[in-house]
């Protein structure tokens, strides 16, 4: 019975066809594959698709476009930029900095098939979100744009893509192409 047992959990731990191998552990999604849900994946809802959604794209729509509203734009409002702002800077403000405090706002950046890719810090500003990697190495900053998104920034303060409020009640993370790269979440 015992060696059945054991059988059996090897059978079930040993990768199959296209099954993830063990050591690669993925984060579940807020409802199961983030690559086959619909209110997740914007190649399957296209309100939430950048690409055929041109409303909801910053390249089409200046009110989201941090290059046309300077309300949204660090490079313009000092308010939102942490590297002219030290209370929003995580190098400066150490309890921003998840490094020096253990604690995130419990927000996680998702790939597609849902491996962790990092966290999110909420800073006093409601306008603006930090996102650190793995390694809780601040990698980039969001501001809000005031339209159900946010827009991305490297800690330069260069437009790097945006995040859309997806219908799981995240956000979706694209590059200025529209590619979608990942989501976050709170689950």
């Amino acid at each position: 019975m015992l060696a059945g047992l054991i059988t059996l959990l090897l059978a079930l731990s040993t990768p199959q066809g296209n099954e993830k191998p063990l050591g690669r552990t993925p984060v579940p999604s807020p409802r199961g594959d983030a690559e086959s849900d619909a209110s997740i994946n914007p190649r399957f809802n296209p309100s939430i698709n950048p690409k055929v959604n041109a409303s909801v794209n910053p390249r089409f729509n200046p009110w989201i476009n941090p290059d046309r509203n300077t309300k949204i734009s660090p490079k313009y409002n000092p308010l939102v930029n942490p590297r002219s702002t030290a209370s929003l800077n995580p190098n400066s403000n150490r309890l921003l900095n998840p490094k020096a405090t253990g604690k995130f706002s419990g927000l996680r950046r998702l790939t597609p098939d849902s491996e962790l890719v990092g966290f999110i810090v909420k800073t006093d500003n409601k306008a603006v979100l930090l996102l650190f990697d793995k390694d809780l190495q601040w990698t980039s900053f969001a501001v809000d744009n005031g339209q159900q998104g946010y827009n991305l920034f490297d800690p330069e303060g260069n437009w790097k893509g945006y995040l859309l409020k997806n219908a799981a009640g995240g956000l979706n993370e694209f590059n200025l192409e529209g590619d979608w790269l990942g989501f976050i979440t709170d689950k």
